[in-house]
């Protein structure tokens, strides 16, 4: 297996040298983890608290591979739709079709609209001219 000085094959020194390791009974060499880059700088903050701007940062993150696994999942569905393995090589390897890109797009419109639905809701009040004050005075005046 191994060269002279046990370096290993040289699929797998060809798998080091561009950033991958191989994982056995994987089809796919697994990237190595890599050091997530950031932005030098401040954060910019939108809010008041800058905790409620790292809570954001966490449910986008969150909401992106949300995203993603449900275009995985979508895949599969269609993968048996076509009575195909859905192995690892054919879920990567699957590109989809106008009316499948079509539809992911709207799943991801949709989606996004759900998740942000607050902040929309709050920007419909600014535009509107609606303050706090007027809703909790008609709170008010329906309570009496």
């Amino acid at each position: 297996m191994g060269g002279a000085h046990g370096e290993g094959s040289e699929e797998d020194i060809a798998g080091k040298r561009a950033g991958t390791r191989r994982i056995p009974g994987h089809p796919y060499p697994e990237p190595e983890a890599t050091r997530v880059r950031t932005a030098k700088g401040r954060r910019p903050c939108f809010f008041d608290d800058p905790n409620i701007d790292k809570l954001l940062a966490m449910i986008m993150a969150l909401a992106g591979e949300v995203s993603v696994i449900r275009e995985r999942v979508d895949t599969h569905e269609r993968l048996a739709r076509e009575s195909t393995w859905a192995t690892h090589e054919a879920i990567e390897d699957y590109e989809p079709d106008e009316v499948a890109e079509a539809f992911r797009a709207q799943w991801r419109r949709d989606y996004i609209a759900r998740v942000l639905r607050i902040v929309q809701v709050e920007l419909d009040h600014i535009a509107s001219g609606e303050t706090h004050e007027d809703y909790d005075k008609i709170v008010e005046d329906v309570s009496k």
